[in-house]
Formats: C-alpha cells, sequence, structure tokens
C-alpha cells in the first residue's frame, strides 16, 4: 500500500460530487513553501487532508506547478498546486501522508476558529 486511495474510494467521492479524495481536518500551521530553486515565503495552511492542503500564501505561485512544503519539525513535502483563488491555493501532496504522521500533525496543530 502506498498510501494512495483506491479506485474504489475515488469513485465514490466523485459520486457524492466531491472531488477530494481524503476527509480534510482544519488546523492552523505557519509553513514554508518554497518553488524549486527559489527562497522559501511564509505561508498558512487551514487545512489537511493525508492527499493534501488549502493554504494562505501572500506570494505570486500561480498555475499548476510543484512546490515544496515544509511544516515545523518535518522534511520538505513534495507538493503540487491544482488551483488558486488570489492568495489561496489547493495543493497535493506527491506522495500521501502516512496516517499516523497525518493524526500526529492534526493533533499538535487544530484550528483555533471557533464554531457555532
Amino acid at each position: 500500500m502506498d498510501g494512495k486511495p483506491d479506485l474504489r474510494t475515488m469513485t465514490k467521492a466523485l459520486k457524492r460530487g466531491d472531488p477530494r479524495v481524503s476527509s480534510r481536518a482544519g488546523v492552523e500551521i505557519v509553513a514554508a513553501v518554497r518553488e524549486p530553486g527559489l527562497g522559501s515565503v511564509e505561508a498558512m495552511i487551514l487545512d489537511l487532508s493525508i492527499t493534501g492542503f488549502r493554504m494562505r500564501c501572500m506570494t505570486r505561485l500561480t498555475g499548476e506547478k510543484t512546490i515544496f512544503l515544509r511544516l515545523p519539525s518535518f522534511a520538505a513535502l513534495e507538493s503540487k498546486i491544482w488551483w488558486n483563488e488570489g492568495d489561496f491555493f489547493g495543493c497535493e501532496f506527491l506522495q500521501s501522508l502516512h496516517p499516523a504522521v497525518y493524526n500526529h500533525i492534526i493533533s499538535q496543530y487544530p484550528s483555533l476558529q471557533l464554531t457555532g
């Protein structure tokens, strides 16, 4: 198993009208992102799944390109930008997170937004 969802799981998600193949958790993580060959810039990771993340980044990232995400205490994770709307970006990890790593990250960095 490589951590990627199987075809049956992906098909179910698409039938529900949800293009995501794994559930997301709200987080607030100050991280660094960089394009290959360029310096790092700060980004706020807003939600995270095993397969990707959504971030807010005040820089000129555009189009579908490869970036590296560095979360505190973790090695850089190679990712691809799939969409952006202004300063918000949806990205997919090239190699999915292990479920134990995902659970550790979301327990350490829960979203501080109040619901109600």
